[in-house]
């Protein structure tokens, strides 16, 4: 059986056109059926002839700074009736690179929580230099947590990590300013005695061991934190990059320099792209609703919908809904 993905194309900081291309190819090489969710002029000028693809028409467009209680009254938004499709069976999954907050508020309203679930989290792939990628969880979805908060995204970050990703005994990680037990303000030091006695459990985790040391499958955090390091991190890498350019062109040499040294900088930039880890899932939900990077070109939204195909495969949402007792 073929699996429907809405793609989002709208409300990026890249335009359709590139959303689309990316969103084509992926089709062009992966058995799904692919709805573009987005004002029809604006897709269809980009669609190559027969491509493999529905037309989902939206006349409502969602900006990134838009306040997202704000965005979900527009009911003719592509994000609001991407969700729509999923919820009516339409579709077995949603996946957007728009305005993340309106995404987290409108799939809360149109699919609900899953049974038990206190709060949804957003699960994101960050790549390290030290092996495979490690899941951040939560990322952006939950910004005032409560320590039971944390607990449940440890649930959900290790189910993920194990059914999709395949790791199959994913260790967990706290994220603190700190590697001792007992640092941390209120919420992590509550935290740590949730995750305490769980045996996949490695204690706090500082962040700038992540990328290098990779001491964890899946590190834990609130989301205004979660966000708050990703954040920092994407703005690091681009600044060492950009001093590295500005150091290879300062004179021949140094060009010469970067002629020779051109192969393992390509391969330590290859490592840590995140076009070939964009696809954060927001975890919770009863629905599947993937969240890609706001500047996601058409790389990174290929690799996202092959990530979102692989947790439709993987029957993500069933499993999170298993790892999680309901509570009557």
């Amino acid at each position: 059986m073929t699996l429907s993905i809405v793609v989002d194309v709208m409300g990026a900081d890249r335009p359709p056109r590139e959303l689309v291309a990316g969103a084509v190819r992926a089709g062009e090489r992966m058995p799904v059926h692919l709805i573009l969710a987005g004002r029809r002029q604006d897709i269809e000028l980009h669609l190559p002839p027969a491509a493999p693809v529905e037309v989902l028409h939206c006349d409502g467009v969602v900006a990134p700074d838009a306040h997202p209680v704000e965005a979900v009254r527009d009911r003719t938004s592509s994000i609001v009736r991407g969700l729509e499709a999923v919820a009516e069976g339409k579709a077995a999954a949603f996946l957007s690179p728009g305005n993340t907050g309106a995404v987290v508020t409108a799939a809360l309203l149109v699919l609900g929580r899953l049974p038990g679930v206190l709060r949804p989290g957003l699960c994101a792939a960050l790549p390290t230099l030290a092996g495979p990628a490690v899941l951040l969880i939560d990322a952006g979805a939950t910004a005032d947590p409560k320590p039971q908060h944390l607990a449940q995204f440890a649930d959900m970050g290790c189910t993920y990590a194990r059914e999709v990703l395949g790791i199959a005994s994913p260790t967990l990680g706290l994220l603190n300013i700190g590697a001792e037990p007992g640092k941390g303000d209120k919420l992590v030091r509550a935290a740590y005695e949730f995750l305490a006695a769980r045996d996949n459990f490695v204690g706090n985790v500082e962040p700038h061991t992540v990328l290098t040391a990779r001491p964890a499958d899946v590190l834990i955090t609130g989301g205004f934190a979660g966000n708050l390091f990703l954040k920092a991190v994407e703005g690091g890498a681009e600044a060492v990059w950009l001093a590295l350019r500005t150091a290879f062109s300062r004179s021949p040499r140094a060009k010469a320099g970067a002629w020779l040294a051109r192969p393992s900088l390509r391969e330590v930039a290859r490592r840590l792209r995140y076009e070939g880890h964009n696809g954060a899932p927001l975890l919770g939900v009863n629905g599947l609703v993937m969240v890609a990077h706001g500047r996601s070109d058409a790389s990174a939204i290929e690799a996202a919908v092959e990530r979102t195909f692989l947790a439709c495969q993987a029957g993500l949402v069933d499993r999170i809904k298993a790892a999680i007792p309901a509570v009557d």
